[in-house]
């Protein structure tokens, strides 16, 4: 047993003679056969890609005529639907003001109920009203030297 003052030796350094030396490692021998390896791989995904496409083909072509009748109703009765809501959202519109294309609501009576909440929330404010439109007041009219003493202070005249 080696006590714990000796120096140790490194394994494979013994005598210096080289016999018990691993050879050097050939990094660009396992780059290639690393990339030999993925190449393999990849080939066997893009096998497995085409036959899984080529599997979908066929299980569509399968398809029963039961299924492709069933799927070409519902998209007959999605559309029978689009086209009856925009009639109804068309006649909501003219009746109330309101762009069709904004129209929410499955029924005349949610779209007329939308329209009239808009047209509430959206409502203009009523115009000002002028006593007597396209008369001016003359010189002199009322008093405004707050006005005028205002206009003198901003344009520096004094």
């Amino acid at each position: 047993m080696a006590e714990a003052n000796e120096p140790t030796q490194a394994p494979g350094a013994e005598g210096g003679d080289g016999a018990n030396q691993e050879p050097p490692v050939d990094y660009k021998a396992l780059y290639e056969a690393e990339k030999k390896h993925s190449r393999e791989w990849e080939k066997k995904a893009k096998a497995n890609r085409t036959a899984a496409v080529a599997l979908e083909e066929a299980n569509n072509a399968n398809k029963t005529a039961e299924d492709q009748i069933a799927d070409l109703k519902k998209r007959l009765d999605d559309k029978e639907k689009e086209e009856k809501r925009s009639k109804i959202a068309a006649k909501v519109a003219q009746e109330k003001g309101v762009p069709a294309s904004l129209i929410v609501g499955d029924d005349e009576e949610s779209m007329s109920k939308w329209a009239d909440d808009m047209l509430a929330a959206f409502k203009k404010p009523p115009a000002p009203k002028v006593e007597k439109p396209g008369s001016f007041p003359k010189p002199g009219d009322g008093d405004k030297s707050e006005l005028r003493d205002f206009t003198r202070q901003l344009l520096g005249n004094n």
